[in-house]
């Protein structure tokens, strides 16, 4: 702001102009004009003409003190008792005999018997303080103490010069009246410097109230700045010094060189003793805009209060409040290619800004009261949304060049994220804690993240969790969880997990945990019954170093572990997929499964299955599971190792059908060892059947049998071997008993 006490001075020096020249034209036109010297004849004179003089001059005098000389080339007495001076010259003396002013006029109208006198051509009013003030004509009313004119008015002071169109005065109220375009120039100290200049339709002073009223439009400018408004009233002191100005009336105080703009239905400004700006209030839909090359920011409310202190070239504003209903808008100007722009909003009972030294910039902005703070995009997308952080207290801090740094919210804390456009896959989410720190770019001023503290739980949709602390990253679109004396937790309808870190995805229910991963899905079907574990609603535990968890798909790694009940399958990688039923572990795989029947032709029993391969997947579409890798299947008494296995379910129960195991098959069972090149097992009767080129079974009662296929029931003690489909030779060797 740069209406400083100066130049507020100055403009005041337009109410001492006026004001003298009412009291000087007052104080002449009181007195009578004496009469005619005796000695003067009435020659030549016309018959309406009494007496004509030269060189006409009156003293008056109040004790030994001269209060006034009136002198005038001629007079002229008309013989209705009028006068007529030409050439006329006042002087007036203070208490003291001190000289004040004088005041010239090429003629002057005087009848004693009559209102009115009027001063005419050329009237000029000098006083000794440096005023000059000129116009064409005066007339005044004696009974009413008032003096008038409606010609155009000159004036000049120093380095105060004005003009207006028209002005009265009224002795007896001590009321001075500049009637039409009153405009007054205050010339700068320096050259370098600018200008003021005051304009106003109308200009009234009240002497005894010591108020001036500027009004029909009146601006105060200087350069690019101005104080503008229908009416502007300026209340003086004793001392004629500014002590108040009310503007009134769509009011506006524009800067240039701070940047802002004050508006309001009622402007009131505050000055110090030496003239200095100290308080400015808004009231009626008040605004304070400032504005840079990037962002424009506005405070508003009910009531807006300013604070100014006296700055090296001007007053600055240091302080604004706003009160009822109080906001702080900030818009950046302009877009950058491949960014997002964003509007801010801050929201609450009051709100208070701090301007950094110059007062060009905020530098502090604190909110308090159901404060709420909103971040928009100025261009919603399907992907975008709405930030929206309430607390009873928000405080704002910027960075130098007046954007946003952070923002601060205590107090109980409530964070929502809504879809800036209608998007089913845009859930809307909320966050609540003790307290939280949102984080702004400095390049751009969008935001980057929001840091909430102590307490925190987090909604969305039918996903939920706890934690002792939520960061939200805007530019991964995560929320990440940590806790430090109790993990970080997340749970929907279909699953609950919990880890030292968890980081859920904002742009899909999807999640990452690390260190110690726990997670429980409270049903078998849930996982698309992965498992193979045979209980569809019971739950299924997994742990984990690390897990990657999206809706369809979940990867588990490092030691992971799924099981249910007894059954487990491990591995150093386990991968989930729900939609198409299918589970894989790789690395030092093992499993265990205790609920997988097997059916013969004499008994139904449940068989657990042990196994280790290096990879293992079951598909639960088909039915089907796979070890592959350095393959050990152990079930009862019997152990199976080979290069691969694929084991056959049936189809609606958790029941083993069939087996196939290839590459380097090796079946041992209590006094017997089987090898081959493929196995099958059919579990309905309990058989294998081993080929290879060539298959062999040794038997510590039978001996040793080498044939192109051997088939054997676990449960009979016989081995058939055969030549297979091209009758191949059969090879037995009998080992003789001791």
């Amino acid at each position: 702001m740069t209406l400083g006490a100066q130049r507020w001075l100055r403009f005041l020096a337009l109410t001492g102009v006026l004001v003298t020249t009412a009291y000087l034209v007052s104080y002449f036109v009181t007195r009578r004009v004496p009469s005619k010297p005796p000695d003067v004849a009435r020659r030549d004179l016309t018959p309406d003409i009494e007496v004509v003089s030269n060189d006409f001059q009156y003293l008056h005098k109040e004790g030994d003190i001269t209060r006034l000389i009136l002198q005038a080339k001629r007079d002229t007495a008309f013989v209705n008792g009028q006068h007529k001076l030409e050439g006329v010259e006042l002087q007036t003396f203070d208490a003291q005999g001190q000289p004040t002013g004088k005041l010239t006029a090429e003629t002057c109208d005087y009848d004693p018997t009559a209102r009115t006198s009027d001063f005419r051509g050329n009237v000029v009013l000098t006083t000794t303080q440096g005023l000059t003030v000129k116009t064409e004509s005066i007339r005044y009313d004696r009974e009413a103490e008032a003096a008038t004119t409606s010609d155009p008015v000159q004036f000049v002071r120093g380095r105060v010069s004005g003009e207006a169109r028209g002005a009265q005065f009224d002795g007896k109220s001590d009321r001075l009246v500049l009637e039409k375009d009153v405009r007054t120039t205050v010339a700068p100290e320096k050259p370098t410097q600018p200008a003021t200049v005051i304009t106003a339709g109308r200009a009234e002073y009240l002497a005894r109230e010591k108020r001036l009223v500027l009004g029909q439009g009146a601006r105060v400018t200087q350069r690019g700045d101005a104080l503008a408004a229908q009416t502007l009233i300026a209340q003086l002191d004793d001392a004629q010094r500014l002590r108040r100005v009310e503007a009134q009336t769509a009011a506006t105080l524009q800067s240039a060189e701070k940047g802002f703009v004050l508006t309001a239905s009622v402007l009131t400004f505050d000055f110090d003793p030496l003239g200095g700006l100290t308080q400015g209030v808004g009231t009626g839909q008040p605004v304070l805009r400032q504005q840079t090359e990037t962002e424009r920011r506005e405070v508003t409310g009910e009531r807006l209060e300013a604070s100014f202190t006296r700055g090296v070239s001007a007053s600055e504003i240091t302080r604004a409040q706003a009160t009822g209903n109080a906001r702080l808008h900030i818009e950046p100007v302009s877009a950058t290619a491949g960014r997002t722009p964003e509007r801010k909003n801050l929201h609450s009972d009051t709100l208070r800004v701090t301007f950094a030294p110059g007062g060009q910039v905020m530098q502090r902005a604190e909110a308090d009261g159901s404060a709420v703070l909103t971040v928009a995009p100025l261009a919603p997308t399907p992907r975008s949304e709405s930030k929206i952080l309430c607390a009873p207290r928000l405080t704002a801090d910027f960075y130098p060049d007046g954007k946003v740094q952070t923002c601060t919210a205590t107090g109980g804390v409530e964070m929502r994220a809504e879809p800036a456009l209608d998007n089913p896959l845009r859930i809307p989410r909320r966050t609540t804690s003790d307290r939280a720190e949102a984080t702004f770019d400095a390049a751009q001023g969008e935001l980057v993240r929001i840091v909430q503290t102590g307490q925190v739980v987090f909604e969305e949709g039918p996903r939920q969790a706890r934690a002792e602390q939520a960061t939200f990253l805007r530019a991964q679109e995560v929320v990440e969880l940590r806790g430090r004396e109790r993990r970080p937790v997340v749970w929907d309808e279909t699953l609950r997990a919990e880890a030292r870190e968890l980081d859920l995805s904002t742009a899909a229910r999807s999640h990452v945990a690390r260190g110690d991963v726990r997670t429980t899905y409270y049903e078998a079907r849930q996982t698309g019954n992965t498992g193979m574990f045979g209980q569809p609603t019971a739950p299924v535990f997994i742990t984990a170093q690390e897990a990657q968890v999206e809706p369809q798909r979940a990867v588990f790694t490092g030691e992971a572990r799924c099981w249910q009940g007894d059954s487990f399958v491990r591995g150093d990688r386990l991968e989930l997929f729900k939609a198409d039923r299918r589970l894989t572990a790789t690395g030092h795989v093992s499993t265990a499964f205790y609920r997988l029947a097997r059916k013969s032709t004499s008994t139904s029993e449940d068989a657990p299955v042990f196994g280790a391969a290096q990879t293992f997947t079951y598909s639960d579409v088909e039915r089907r599971a796979r070890y592959t890798g350095d393959v050990r299947l152990t079930q009862s008494d019997t152990t199976l190792t080979a290069g691969e296995v694929e084991i056959e379910l049936a189809a609606r129960e958790n029941r083993l059908e069939r087996m196939t195991a290839t590459n380097q098959v090796v079946i041992v069972q209590p006094g017997r060892r089987v090898t081959g090149d493929l196995a099958r097992y059919t579990a309905a009767d309990d058989r294998y059947v081993v080929v290879g080129n060539l298959a062999r079974v040794e038997d510590v009662e039978r001996g040793v049998s080498v044939a192109p296929e051997i088939s054997f029931v676990k449960s009979e003690g016989s081995v058939r071997a055969s030549g297979g489909a091209k009758g191949q030779r059969i090879r037995t060797t009998y080992q003789p008993k001791p």
